[in-house]
């Protein structure tokens, strides 16, 4: 096989792979009459209490805070967090996990260790840090990419000088 075709085939088993695994998680969370959001929701409140307001919650999730504001108002209306007033900043509110939210997370948390434990079950420890090492890798590169300067080169190597359109 190519080096071409094989990095295609490569990206798109991490694809699917990453696709499969998060609509599993997603299906198994429902157990806990959770989603994927408002579990990484209340993990950040907990990680973040007793100062958790809504900015930290989405720097943590690298998300705005508008695409928590559903996701907060939700837990609330379940119980399972409160806000109240900002001891300094009036503008803002802190959230905090109730009872509830604690027992919850501490369940949910349990849950997905064992579901973690079965995902991975199939693969020995030497495979597991290889599969680790190799993800860090990539996320590492990722990172250092820039989608706009790769797009702009493609443009202009695929520009045909004869027609003056694009290929």
């Amino acid at each position: 096989m190519n080096r071409s075709k094989l990095e295609t085939k490569s990206w798109l088993a991490v694809i699917r792979a990453y696709q499969e695994c998060t609509r599993r998680y997603a299906q198994f969370l429902g157990h806990y009459d959770l989603t994927v959001p408002q579990l990484d929701v209340l993990s950040a409140i907990n990680k973040h209490a007793p100062e958790a307001t809504p900015k930290a919650i989405a720097e943590e999730l690298v998300v705005t805070r508008g695409n928590i504001t559903g996701v907060l108002n939700r837990l609330h209306e379940r119980k399972l967090i409160d806000t109240r007033q900002h001891a300094t900043d009036g503008r803002s509110f802190v959230c905090e996990l109730t009872d509830s939210g604690r027992s919850l997370l501490a369940r949910a948390r349990a849950g997905a260790g064992a579901f973690i434990n079965e995902q991975l079950s199939i693969f020995d420890d030497g495979e597991l840090e290889t599969t680790m090492t190799h993800m860090q890798r990539m996320e590492a590169h990722l990172r250092e990419m820039d989608p706009d300067a790769i797009a702009a080169a493609e443009s202009v190597a695929n520009y045909d000088n004869q027609s003056g359109k694009t290929a």
